[in-house]
């Protein structure tokens, strides 16, 4: 069964279920394809592994680096690093497989276990189910380091969109748990701050990808009846921002959401976190994956180098 939180009303859960059911053709439409799968290297089809949480075993895609890539690290002495992205997705579509090129590029070019975890979405739950399935996905890859063969030690977390903003939030609950932090973190034309209204996102270009209707949309079901300013809902208020780890942040000039984000690079920076920050210019959200396809091909290198630089 579908199912659906019970306090969000049948007019937004019926729309909620219309974008998942238009959206994989839609993203099949415009994205670029094969033509943004960056590996050099063959990369097979990921493992379909389960990994239990507090809110109910979650399905997860897992990519593993090449045998000679292994062979490498253990040549070192060391196991080989991991790196969990979280999918995007407006809060409300549920497709890990939109990750693929980045998660082939990782395993293929920096040599890392790569994971991507089916997390439950709206309308069939809210706040803050996705966040704590994502943390606790991160926390059983630190937990199960030695029978998986990867280094629990060098884990890191990423994620374009809403999976950006789960990103960060995953850094907040390791931070106030007082475990191991992620070693380093990207988002990608990322939120920030959920209590944004929806108008207050705006664009140059006439029809963003990333409209007002559609935050509203989000505010009506992920996020209804929450308190948008609790720090888990909107990271950038987070009072513990200068213990982050190593952060990439990348935004687009067209984005509705790359004010927030731009902001948080800036914050992160003044406070002494290690930032690298860029915005691309003449795009809009969804350039990892949408043409031009020189943009995607530098965005991905970037996330693979902020990586590399992570795990040295």
């Amino acid at each position: 069964m579908l199912g659906s939180d019970p306090v969000i009303d049948l007019r937004s859960t019926l729309s909620a279920r219309a974008l998942q059911l238009v959206f994989r053709p839609m993203f099949r439409y415009q994205s670029a394809g094969s033509r943004v799968q960056f590996a050099t290297k063959p990369i097979a089809k990921p493992e379909r592994i389960t990994v239990p949480t507090r809110h109910g075993n979650v399905r997860t895609l897992l990519y593993s680096p090449t045998a000679e890539s292994v062979a490498a690290w253990h040549a070192a002495g060391r196991r080989p690093p991991v790196h969990l992205i979280v999918h995007g997705g407006g809060f409300i579509v549920r497709v890990p497989m939109q990750e693929d090129n980045v998660a082939r590029y990782l395993a293929s070019e920096v040599g890392a276990y790569v994971l991507i975890p089916d997390y439950d979405t709206a309308p069939k739950v809210r706040f803050p189910v996705s966040e704590e399935q994502s943390y606790d996905v991160f926390r059983w890859i630190q937990a199960n380091a030695q029978s998986q063969g990867w280094d629990g030690d060098r884990v890191s977390v990423g994620g374009p969109s809403a999976g950006g903003k789960h990103a960060l939030s995953v850094v907040t609950m390791a931070i106030d748990d007082g475990g191991r932090l992620p070693v380093a973190v990207t988002a990608e034309y990322a939120a920030a701050d959920m209590a944004l209204a929806p108008s207050a996102r705006t664009s140059a270009k006439r029809n963003p990808v990333v409209p007002p209707q559609l935050v509203d949309l989000i505010q009506r079901t992920y996020f209804k009846g929450v308190d948008l300013t609790s720090l888990l809902a909107s990271p950038n208020r987070y009072s513990r921002l200068a213990e982050f780890p190593p952060t990439l942040v990348l935004t687009a000039e067209y984005d509705t959401l790359r004010d927030e984000m731009n902001a948080l690079a800036a914050d992160l920076a003044e406070r002494g976190v290690q930032v690298t920050h860029r915005q691309f210019d003449g795009v809009d959200h969804g350039f990892t994956h949408f043409p031009p396809v020189e943009v995607a091909r530098e965005a991905i290198a970037m996330i693979g180098e902020h990586l590399r630089k992570a795990y040295a």
